[in-house]
């Protein structure tokens, strides 16, 4: 199974490196293509330098405006003909080629359509958020035809995880969870300051909203006879 890792970068040019280098090193992973999310801050120039660029295993996408990670995701996923996709923040920090494998394995073996991510033993802030809500990780492994399948995904922005999660859900398909240990992400008050922090917090809580209010769907009981 062709498997290929995409990462929406959104102004992520001083962090991207160390997510890129367990990428280049995980053994499951056949390509990766950054698909850079109309940043600002030189993301794009950052992975174009990166080694796995030159080596031929790094593609990087440049959208022209910023269109949110719904959006940035849907790029990658028609860009590679992969079999599976594994999606990874840009900022993480603690990610090895090990926990890369890790997270593609089952879907690659078969076992799950989807694998999740969940943060553990990283920082207290993180790890809570994924044991509270562990549906809204940006770190799964999915195949590409059911991802390409799920309607609606270019226009979720940071609702785009519990899309997702909801389509696998209501379909019936089978997903697990995969321990991410020790990987956690800066805080985006530690990123922005705190003022403009809590503002980009409270947008992807806006953007999320209305998939966590949104009832679930029931499946059609098959009749019998």
């Amino acid at each position: 199974m062709k498997v290929c890792a995409i990462v929406p970068a959104y102004n992520e040019a001083g962090r991207i490196a160390a997510v890129l280098d367990a990428l280049a090193g995980a053994s499951l992973v056949d390509e990766t293509i950054v698909v850079d999310d109309g940043s600002s801050d030189g993301t794009h120039d950052a992975v174009l330098a990166h080694p796995a660029t030159q080596a031929g295993r790094l593609r990087a996408l440049r959208l022209p405006r910023n269109q949110g990670k719904g959006a940035a995701m849907r790029e990658g996923a028609e860009t590679t003909d992969a079999d599976a996709l594994v999606f990874f923040d840009a900022d993480l920090v603690g990610l090895s080629p090990e926990l890369v494998d890790a997270l593609v394995r089952p879907v690659a073996d078969g076992e799950a359509v989807m694998a999740l991510g969940v943060f553990r033993h990283g920082r207290g802030a993180t790890d809570l958020s994924q044991i509270l809500v562990p549906n809204i990780t940006g770190q799964r492994a999915i195949r590409r035809d059911v991802f390409l399948a799920i309607p609606c995904l270019a226009h979720s922005g940071f609702g785009v995880e519990l899309a997702i999660t909801r389509y696998i859900m209501e379909e019936g398909l089978p997903m697990t969870r995969v321990i991410l240990g020790g990987v956690t992400h800066p805080m985006k008050e530690e990123k922005l300051g705190f003022l403009r922090g809590a503002a980009a917090r409270l947008r992807m809580y806006r953007q999320m909203l209305p998939y966590m209010l949104r009832p679930r769907a029931r499946r059609p009981r098959k009749s019998r006879r």
